[in-house]
C-alpha cells in the first residue's frame, strides 16, 4: 500500500508537472525575457487551473462512471498512455528558436495553463476511475506545478531547454510504465 501512495500522490504528481517545467523553462531563457513578479504570476495560474481541470476531469468520469460496464484499471491505463504519449510528442517536437508568444503577459499565460492543462485533465478522469482521494491529488499536483513551473522561469537560462524536455520525456516514459503497472494488476 505504501508504494501504490508513493506513486499516485507524490510521483505521478510530480511527473505531471514536467510539461510546466518544461515550457517555464524554455519562456524563461534569455536576459530581461521574464519581467519581474511573472514568475509567481504565471505559476499561481498554472497552478491554480491545475487544480480545477483536475476536479472537471474527476467530475467529468462521475458522470461516466455508471454509464458502462468497465475495468478501472483499463480506463486508467488508456489515460496513462494517451498523456505518456502526449508528454513523449511534446518533448521530441523542435522547440522555436525564437519566441512566438510574450510570457509576460496575462493572456498567454491562461492560454498556455489550458493547453498544458488536457493532461491534468486525463488525469483527473483516471483518478475518479481509481477511486483515488481527489483532494489529496489535487492538491499534491497544484503544489508541484507551482514549484516546478516557477522555479523552471526563474532558473531558465541555467536549466536550458535541454533538461525540461529530458525531464519531460522521462515523465513521459514513466506515465506510460505506470500504466502497465497499473494494467497488469
Amino acid at each position: 500500500m505504501a508504494l501504490y501512495v508513493t506513486i499516485f500522490y507524490f510521483l505521478l504528481p510530480v511527473m505531471l508537472s514536467m510539461v510546466h517545467f518544461s515550457v517555464s523553462a524554455s519562456n524563461g531563457i534569455g536576459d530581461g525575457v521574464v519581467k519581474r513578479g511573472t514568475p509567481m504570476k504565471a505559476a499561481l495560474i498554472f497552478a491554480i487551473s491545475t487544480f480545477i481541470l483536475t476536479w472537471i476531469g474527476y467530475y467529468l468520469a462521475s458522470l461516466l462512471i455508471n454509464r458502462f460496464d468497465y475495468k478501472p484499471e483499463s480506463i486508467a491505463f488508456l489515460f496513462f498512455a494517451i498523456t505518456g504519449f502526449r508528454m513523449i510528442l511534446h518533448a521530441w517536437q523542435k522547440k522555436a528558436s525564437k519566441k512566438i508568444f510574450d510570457i509576460n503577459e496575462i493572456p498567454v499565460i491562461f492560454a498556455l495553463a489550458l493547453a498544458l492543462g488536457m493532461n491534468i485533465l486525463f488525469m483527473g478522469i483516471a483518478v475518479r476511475f481509481l477511486e483515488l482521494n481527489a483532494m489529496r491529488y489535487s492538491i499534491a499536483l497544484a503544489l508541484s506545478v507551482l514549484l516546478l513551473s516557477f522555479s523552471g522561469l526563474i532558473f531558465g537560462n541555467q536549466f536550458g531547454d535541454n533538461l525540461g524536455w529530458k525531464l519531460e520525456l522521462i515523465a513521459g516514459i514513466f506515465l506510460l510504465g505506470n500504466g502497465v503497472w497499473l494494467f497488469s494488476f
